[in-house]
């Protein structure tokens, strides 16, 4: 039971006293009413359906809480105290009363992981939340007014714990890309409070909820995910936030499951973002199946948003190579939150491996490069697989500490542990495979290439390297293979030609990417992708003066830990990071610059760096001792050869709690 949640109370269930009869179907409730649904379990009528789980001492439960006026109907439910309010999702309908109620009985508030900033966050939520030419649609604009206390997290995937009973939490995105399901045993049968996800008879609560972006509706693939997990738990009875209590659920999952496959097949659910899958929705939903490549090697397909890959043992064991997102959608880009942690990764062919290719064990994970959409599922396989995840050295200095890393777009926010650590040119046994390791600073500094020969074909997987893309070349339109470039992502002139080098070096027969189809590749394949980089630099180094490098490069200078949480007065060390891009050696010092109220050492910290060369120097602040909280910037002046280059890196701290 890991990060478990726990709580107090005891439910006592009498063995034999409940059978599933005992669930009494919930019509529509007058508000201010309630129902006993089962023997522990009422349901009150509000802005949105209370439920109330009693324990035999008196000690209660409640999941959403409406207006916070089932405390009226408390005592007659038999319950003198409440431990918790659980919510569902944000939604004002469900917790704009729990202030209130949390108050008045001295309960504590437990919310989703990924909707954690709509609750305790609200009000800065509102605060920057764009209102004119806005194009996101999602429906945050139904988040609380003001900020609601939050006792604890629900994680995804973790169990909630209350004395005897347990709650497990189950991602359920549709109605809010960050809905939970919660699955307990309630009276001897298998209950999911589901929140708005949807109603009896097969329903959707609210269509538009379903739109989360402007012109998509991937709320719909969403819901479709939620079902398939629902139907694989086997529930007996769905206890949903609005309208009667669901008891033919299976009846009722594949109803939804319906219609919304009939919304997808009248055209792209993922809106004209230019992220559709490169295949049409309804060859793979409702259950994206594993595509045979050989005998041992299997790929996610591509319709996922990033691709994996599975090596088979033949023995029951695995090993994948990148798990992330199986959709785009799953991506939640443009949502308008400001919450560092949001990237939601949901389960995916985990069950497919086990029943349909007799994977026993997930032993090894191999992290291709660092972005979330390829790695935010490595977590998940380490805390319920035991998965181990190897990563080449330049990779894995980010997934395991991605807050020093956090300037860089797409960094995953939840630490990874890194077993295996692997230099360039190293390789690795796993099962009779050899891996080698390869670094290859592509579309990001932080990038690996991984050969291995498997079922007789020597493979490339490249991540978010080689891709094929339209090229205008003598005024015709060609589509060549190619190396995007991402300026923010750490970019030198000189790291492409490094890639180009490797895929030399490889020869792959077989290229398997991070996006889109599978590729064959032969030498003339490589030979276009080095004449690509080729031509690319030089086209680059004429759109700018010399020394080229110090103008293409946004992160010569940069600050670790990039983000930081401190108290009021304490002093955080930062590591600034410097590359060389002069041509010619040089003197590179530094000094901090923070808000009104931070104290930085006045003098600046220096380092000499050959041409070419990587420094470091350590610079302090301390938080000012009172009046600061929240986020605040911090800047670094850096000077090269006493020449100040201006604030041109920066840090965010955030203050929380009392004086250090």
């Amino acid at each position: 039971m890991s990060n478990a949640v726990r709580g107090h109370g005891t439910l006592k269930v009498e063995s034999g006293a409940v059978t599933a009869g005992a669930f009494s179907e919930v019509g529509e409730l007058k508000r201010g009413a309630f129902h006993r649904v089962s023997e522990h379990l009422s349901c009150y009528a509000d802005a949105c359906n209370v439920y109330v789980v009693r324990a035999d001492d008196g000690g209660a439960v409640v999941v959403d809480v409406g207006s916070g006026s089932v405390s009226e109907c408390l005592a007659a439910m038999g319950v003198t105290a409440v431990d918790w309010v659980l919510h569902t999702h944000h939604h004002r309908d469900q917790c704009w009363g729990t202030p209130g109620f949390a108050r008045r009985h001295a309960a504590r508030v437990a919310v989703p992981q990924h909707e954690r900033y709509l609750f305790d966050h609200a009000t800065e939520h509102w605060a920057t939340k764009r209102i004119f030419d806005n194009y996101n649609v999602s429906s945050t604009f139904f988040a609380p007014s003001a900020d609601i206390r939050v006792d604890a997290v629900l994680r995804d995937y973790d169990v909630f714990s209350w004395g005897d009973m347990e709650f497990s939490v189950v991602p359920a995105p549709g109605h809010t890309s960050g809905s939970i399901a919660l699955v307990a045993e309630i009276d001897q049968q298998r209950v999911a409070f589901t929140g708005d996800l949807l109603t009896a008879g097969g329903y959707v609560y609210q269509l538009h909820s379903l739109e989360y972006a402007y012109g998509d509706m991937v709320g719909v693939l969403h819901t479709i995910q939620s079902l398939q997990a629902l139907k694989r738990l086997r529930l007996d009875v769905i206890l949903p936030s609005h309208g009667p209590v669901i008891l033919d659920v299976p009846h009722d999952l594949d109803a939804l499951e319906r219609r919304l496959m009939d919304i997808v097949r009248l055209g792209s659910i993922m809106g004209a973002a230019g992220l559709a899958p490169q295949a049409p929705e309804v060859s793979f939903l409702p259950c994206p199946a594993l595509v045979c490549l050989s005998e041992h090697l299997l790929w996610s397909g591509p319709w996922a948003c990033a691709n994996f890959y599975v090596l088979l043992s033949g023995t029951g064991e695995a090993l994948l190579v990148d798990y992330g997102h199986a959709f785009y959608g799953n991506e939640h880009i443009g949502q308008d939150q400001q919450a560092f942690e949001y990237v939601r990764f949901v389960e995916h062919h985990t069950e497919e491996l086990r029943e349909r290719f007799g994977v026993r064990e997930i032993e090894v994970v191999i992290a291709t490069h660092i972005h979330d959409d390829h790695v935010c599922g490595i977590p998940y396989l380490q805390r319920n697989h035991g998965t181990e995840c190897w990563a080449l050295e330049e990779v894995a200095k980010v997934l395991v500490a991605p807050a020093d890393w956090a300037g860089l777009p797409c960094v995953y926010p939840e630490p990874i542990d890194v077993h295996r650590r692997l230099r360039h040119g190293e390789a690795v046994e796993w099962r009779g495979y050899t891996f080698t390791f390869w670094h290859a600073p592509g579309q990001t500094e932080f990038h690996s290439v991984i050969s291995a020969a498997i079922d007789g074909k020597v493979v490339a997987f490249t991540g978010d390297n080689y891709v094929y893309q339209d090229v205008m070349v003598g005024g015709v339109l060609r589509r060549t293979v190619a190396q995007p470039t991402i300026f923010r992502n750490s970019f030198q002139l000189a790291m492409h030609r490094q890639c180009a080098e490797v895929m030399q070096r490889l020869a792959p027969q077989l290229v398997c990417p991070g996006h889109n189809h599978v590729l064959r590749c032969d030498c003339g394949t490589i030979s276009e992708y080095s004449d690509f980089i080729q031509v690319k630099e030089q086209v680059l180094r004429a759109a700018v003066a010399e020394p080229a490098e110090q103008y293409v490069d946004v992160a010569w200078a940069r600050i670790r830990p990039y983000f930081t949480v401190a108290r009021p007065g304490s002093s955080i060390t930062f590591t600034l990071d410097l590359r060389n891009n002069v041509e010619h050696v040089a003197s590179y010092s530094a000094r901090l610059l923070g808000p009104e109220g931070w104290k930085c050492a006045g003098e600046r910290a220096s380092v000499v760096l050959a041409a070419g060369g990587h420094g470091e120097v350590s610079l302090i602040a301390t938080a000012p001792e009172e009046g600061a909280s929240g986020r605040q910037c911090i800047t670094a002046e850096v000077f090269i050869d006493d020449e100040s280059q201006g604030p041109v890196a920066e840090a965010v701290v955030e203050i929380r709690g009392e004086r250090a």
